[in-house]
């Protein structure tokens, strides 16, 4: 395997090119004089797919069930004055969401109460959408670990929500993907001219490595829109990307549209696998890869170690270590877009969960979809792709899902709510909300948290934007 295109420095190099801001140097939990920490809980949802490997399953979520997740209703809901694009990260008694207003807010999770708002310093533009908070908060001992459409990776004191530092990309970057933490190293991807991947010190800020998706002269594109996946026994950091940027030269271009295998000590180039090497219908990755060891339905003891990830065509799976591909499944028929769509995938019981989604017409002058051909929820055998049970959906899907104690969760752009039997695909609880939930549901301690977040500009919502808990008969 040839490894280019990778930048990596020693120690001493890093703290002297890196331009973050460097307010505090410990490692430990950064505790302030004014505020005290979360106090974890059993079952807490601390970053944004879950786990390393991005698994998007709670494992250690034993309250709700499929017997009893039937009586799930409302517990609170908080306003945010802004709509809504991350996953809630949930620490013990404390919740941390990120908003189009620029600012990560912190709530009691027992509660709803506010605790403490950081602005970002996002600077609002005709095209804020593009510089909005779609970053969700990992928490990391006393920390929290966000980036911004400003370009900037911000540490956040998770008690006090004072800045601890914060580190600047190159000109041109926005942070759109949601960072992963292993030991003192943070991984995230950019988005923007000419996109990176990048290895940050989690305790300074300083840039560790760079891995360019598309070199200089190429002009852009390639973006990393979500979180990478950490093999941590193999030391190796897998991202996806997006398609080449339409002023791109026309003919191939390395790596968009393709899954990367990065060493994470160095960045150097492991292997990678693109999907296509020109682009013009904007199937991007942006579902977030994650990695599962698969076992085989007939073959006893027969495994795999994959890696995974979702198009806008298809589910896509690899041998984690060589990047040969095993099985691709396409759920959905498609004229121009179709597939899995932003992170709607999650991985448990050696099933694959994939909501899918088609958009067969297209407006010839603008491009933009006018109207929905399909969209359904099925589950994958983990090993062979093939379907162990499938539903048609009412509307799409556009946010995270989740598994946990044997039931998975998603949310449509209608904005229902829909809890089902991850064995079965029986449809066990619904509910609604006033729009649809752009940061997906997740399961901590006991409780289902999501929010709405679809909206016009911020001058002028079309909705009002909540925070929502759910629990056993709202107690």
């Amino acid at each position: 395997m040839k490894k280019k295109n990778a930048v990596s420095w020693n120690r001493r190099e890093f703290l002297q090119a890196t331009g973050a801001s460097v307010a505090a140097a410990s490692m430990g939990p950064y505790l302030g004089a004014q505020g005290r920490l979360p106090v974890a809980g059993s079952s807490d949802w601390t970053r944004f797919a879950y786990d390393l490997h991005n698994t998007r399953f709670n494992s250690r979520e034993t309250t709700l069930n499929t017997s009893n997740v039937g009586r799930l209703k409302p517990k609170w809901r908080h306003e945010i004055g802004a709509p809504i694009q991350t996953s809630p990260t949930v620490v013990g008694d404390t919740l941390f969401i990120g908003a189009w207003d620029g600012k990560y807010h912190a709530l009691d999770a027992e509660t709803g109460e506010p605790k403490w708002s950081y602005n970002a310093g996002v600077t609002p533009e005709p095209r804020w959408q593009l510089r909005a908070m779609k970053s969700t908060a990992q928490y990391d001992r006393g920390r929290i670990y966000f980036g911004s459409g400003e370009g900037e990776l911000n540490c956040v004191d998770a008690a006090t929500g004072q800045e601890i530092w914060k580190s600047k990309m190159d000109p041109g970057l926005r942070i759109s993907s949601s960072p992963n933490i292993h030991g003192d190293r943070v991984f995230v991807g950019t988005s923007g001219r000419n996109s990176q991947i990048v290895c940050i010190d989690a305790e300074t800020g300083a840039i560790r490595w760079k891995f360019k998706i598309v070199p200089d002269r190429e002009g852009g594109g390639g973006s990393s829109w979500t979180s990478p996946a950490v093999d941590e026994e193999q030391n190796i950091v897998y991202n996806v990307t997006g398609n080449p940027s339409s002023f791109n030269p026309p003919g191939p271009l390395l790596f968009t549209d393709s899954i990367i295998a990065n060493d994470l000590e160095t960045g150097e180039l492991l292997w990678h696998y693109q999907v296509r090497a020109t682009d013009p219908f904007d199937l991007d990755f942006s579902c977030h890869p994650m990695i599962f060891e698969a076992v085989s339905p007939g073959k006893r003891g027969a495994r795999r170690q994959c890696v995974g990830a979702g198009n806008k065509t298809a589910f896509f799976t690899w041998d984690r270590y060589t990047g040969e591909l095993l099985w691709r499944v396409m759920l959905t028929n498609w004229a121009t877009q179709g597939g899995p769509w932003w992170d709607s995938t999650a991985v448990a019981y050696n099933k694959v969960y994939v909501v899918s989604n088609a958009i067969n017409d297209r407006d010839p002058i603008t491009s933009r979809s006018l109207g929905l051909s399909e969209s359904v929820t099925a589950a994958l055998h983990a090993y062979t792709g093939e379907i162990v049970w499938w539903r048609h959906n009412d509307s799409m899907n556009r946010a995270p899902v989740c598994v946990a104690n044997g039931v998975f969760y998603q949310s449509l752009a209608n904005g229902n709510l829909e809890a089902f039997d991850a064995e079965t695909g029986k449809l066990l609880w619904q509910s609604s909300l006033p729009s649809t939930s752009r940061g997906g549901i997740v399961i901590a301690n006991g409780t289902l948290y999501t929010s709405n977040g679809e909206g016009g500009l911020p001058t002028e919502p079309r909705h009002k934007y909540y925070v929502y808990a759910y629990s056993i008969d709202g107690a």
